[in-house]
């Protein structure tokens, strides 16, 4: 397979087929909205913290913009995009589990729509996962979220599958897939005693961005790797065609919940920390619904943003160093 061709879906009529997307965004706007501020910025200590740079530490952060109170800055060392005042896990955590806007973000997920789209894109990485032929059958999804991955293993491949997250209304279903003693619910990864289990794929689709401390979450998965296995992980790529479209308008600017826009070279940079080493890295959706109005549609813009690197999301598969 060629892991250079994104997933093309005709996504245009998204906000009408799927209306819990503009739900979704509203209930997350409004959510920040009404955080208290100061000079324009979120500053209540019970609510965020003043971080230095998450990858590399360093303390300083060349400003970019402003978005609903979360200042967001790029690290003049590693290249990293973070969000200076980054909101405290264990605020984020509560709405992980329960907030109103997290509910609607997986009823999204569980449109028709979206199933489609990502079952499309998780067999891609599975066919190449599987034409590695690695001998650890353990898959590990970290941040299930509505199971959808999990799903789509079951359905189509023989592995023994784990997950782990914090949702409470996909609880039921998750378990149904792989069984409750699989289930790592409500547990930090750097907190499990996965004793000698290794995990022959590693898993994170849309979750490093959320994570408040990436460099810990990615040793981690480092450690309970196996040897010849492989971490895949999908992540919004902040510098994207969308991006230079819409501006701070663009859907992945969430700063109550996306934490980070890694770069190439900050992903390199948490990598090398890690032990870990950079073996592809894709492009996926190139194209979101909210560009139609603003683009001619063909092949060759298609291609035009994956030379340029503008797609939506960057995918990394890494393996041990």
């Amino acid at each position: 397979m060629d892991l250079n061709q994104p997933i093309l879906m005709d996504n245009r009529n998204l906000r009408q087929d799927v209306p819990d997307t503009n739900a979704f965004f509203a209930q997350t706007l409004q959510e920040m909205e009404r955080l208290p501020r100061e000079g324009n910025l979120v500053t209540d200590p019970r609510i965020v913290t003043q971080v230095p740079c998450p990858v590399c530490g360093d303390a300083g952060g060349d400003q970019l913009f402003v978005r609903a109170g979360f200042l967001i800055v790029q690290c003049p060392t590693c290249s990293h995009v973070y969000v200076k005042n980054r909101a405290n896990e264990d605020y984020l955590l509560g709405l992980y589990a329960a907030s109103q806007s997290e509910q609607a973000y997986r009823r999204i997920r569980a449109s028709d729509f979206h199933k489609r789209y990502w079952r499309a894109m998780h067999t891609k990485y599975l066919d190449y996962f599987k034409s590695l032929g690695c001998a650890n059958r353990n898959v590990f999804d970290v941040g299930c979220g509505a199971g959808n991955f999990l799903d789509t293993c079951h359905e189509t491949t023989d592995f023994d599958l784990y997950g782990l997250d914090f949702c409470e209304d996909s609880f039921d279903f998750i378990t149904s897939v792989i069984g409750r003693d699989n289930y790592y619910f409500k547990q930090r990864i750097e907190d499990i005693d996965f004793g000698a289990k290794r995990f022959g794929l590693i898993s994170l689709w849309g979750v490093l961005e959320h994570i408040v401390d990436p460099k810990s979450m990615l040793a981690r998965c480092a450690e309970i790797v196996a040897d010849d296995g492989r971490i895949i992980l999908l992540v919004p790529n902040l510098f994207s065609r969308a991006f230079k479209i819409l501006g701070i308008t663009t859907p992945t600017i969430y700063p109550r919940g996306h934490l980070h826009y890694y770069t190439q070279g900050s992903m390199k940079h948490l990598c090398d920390n890690a032990g870990l080493v950079i073996e592809h890295v894709c492009q996926e959706l190139p194209v979101i619904d909210l560009m139609h109005p603003f683009i001619r549609y063909d092949d060759a813009l298609i291609q035009d943003i994956l030379a340029k690197d503008e797609g939506y999301y960057h995918v990394y598969v890494l393996r041990k160093g």
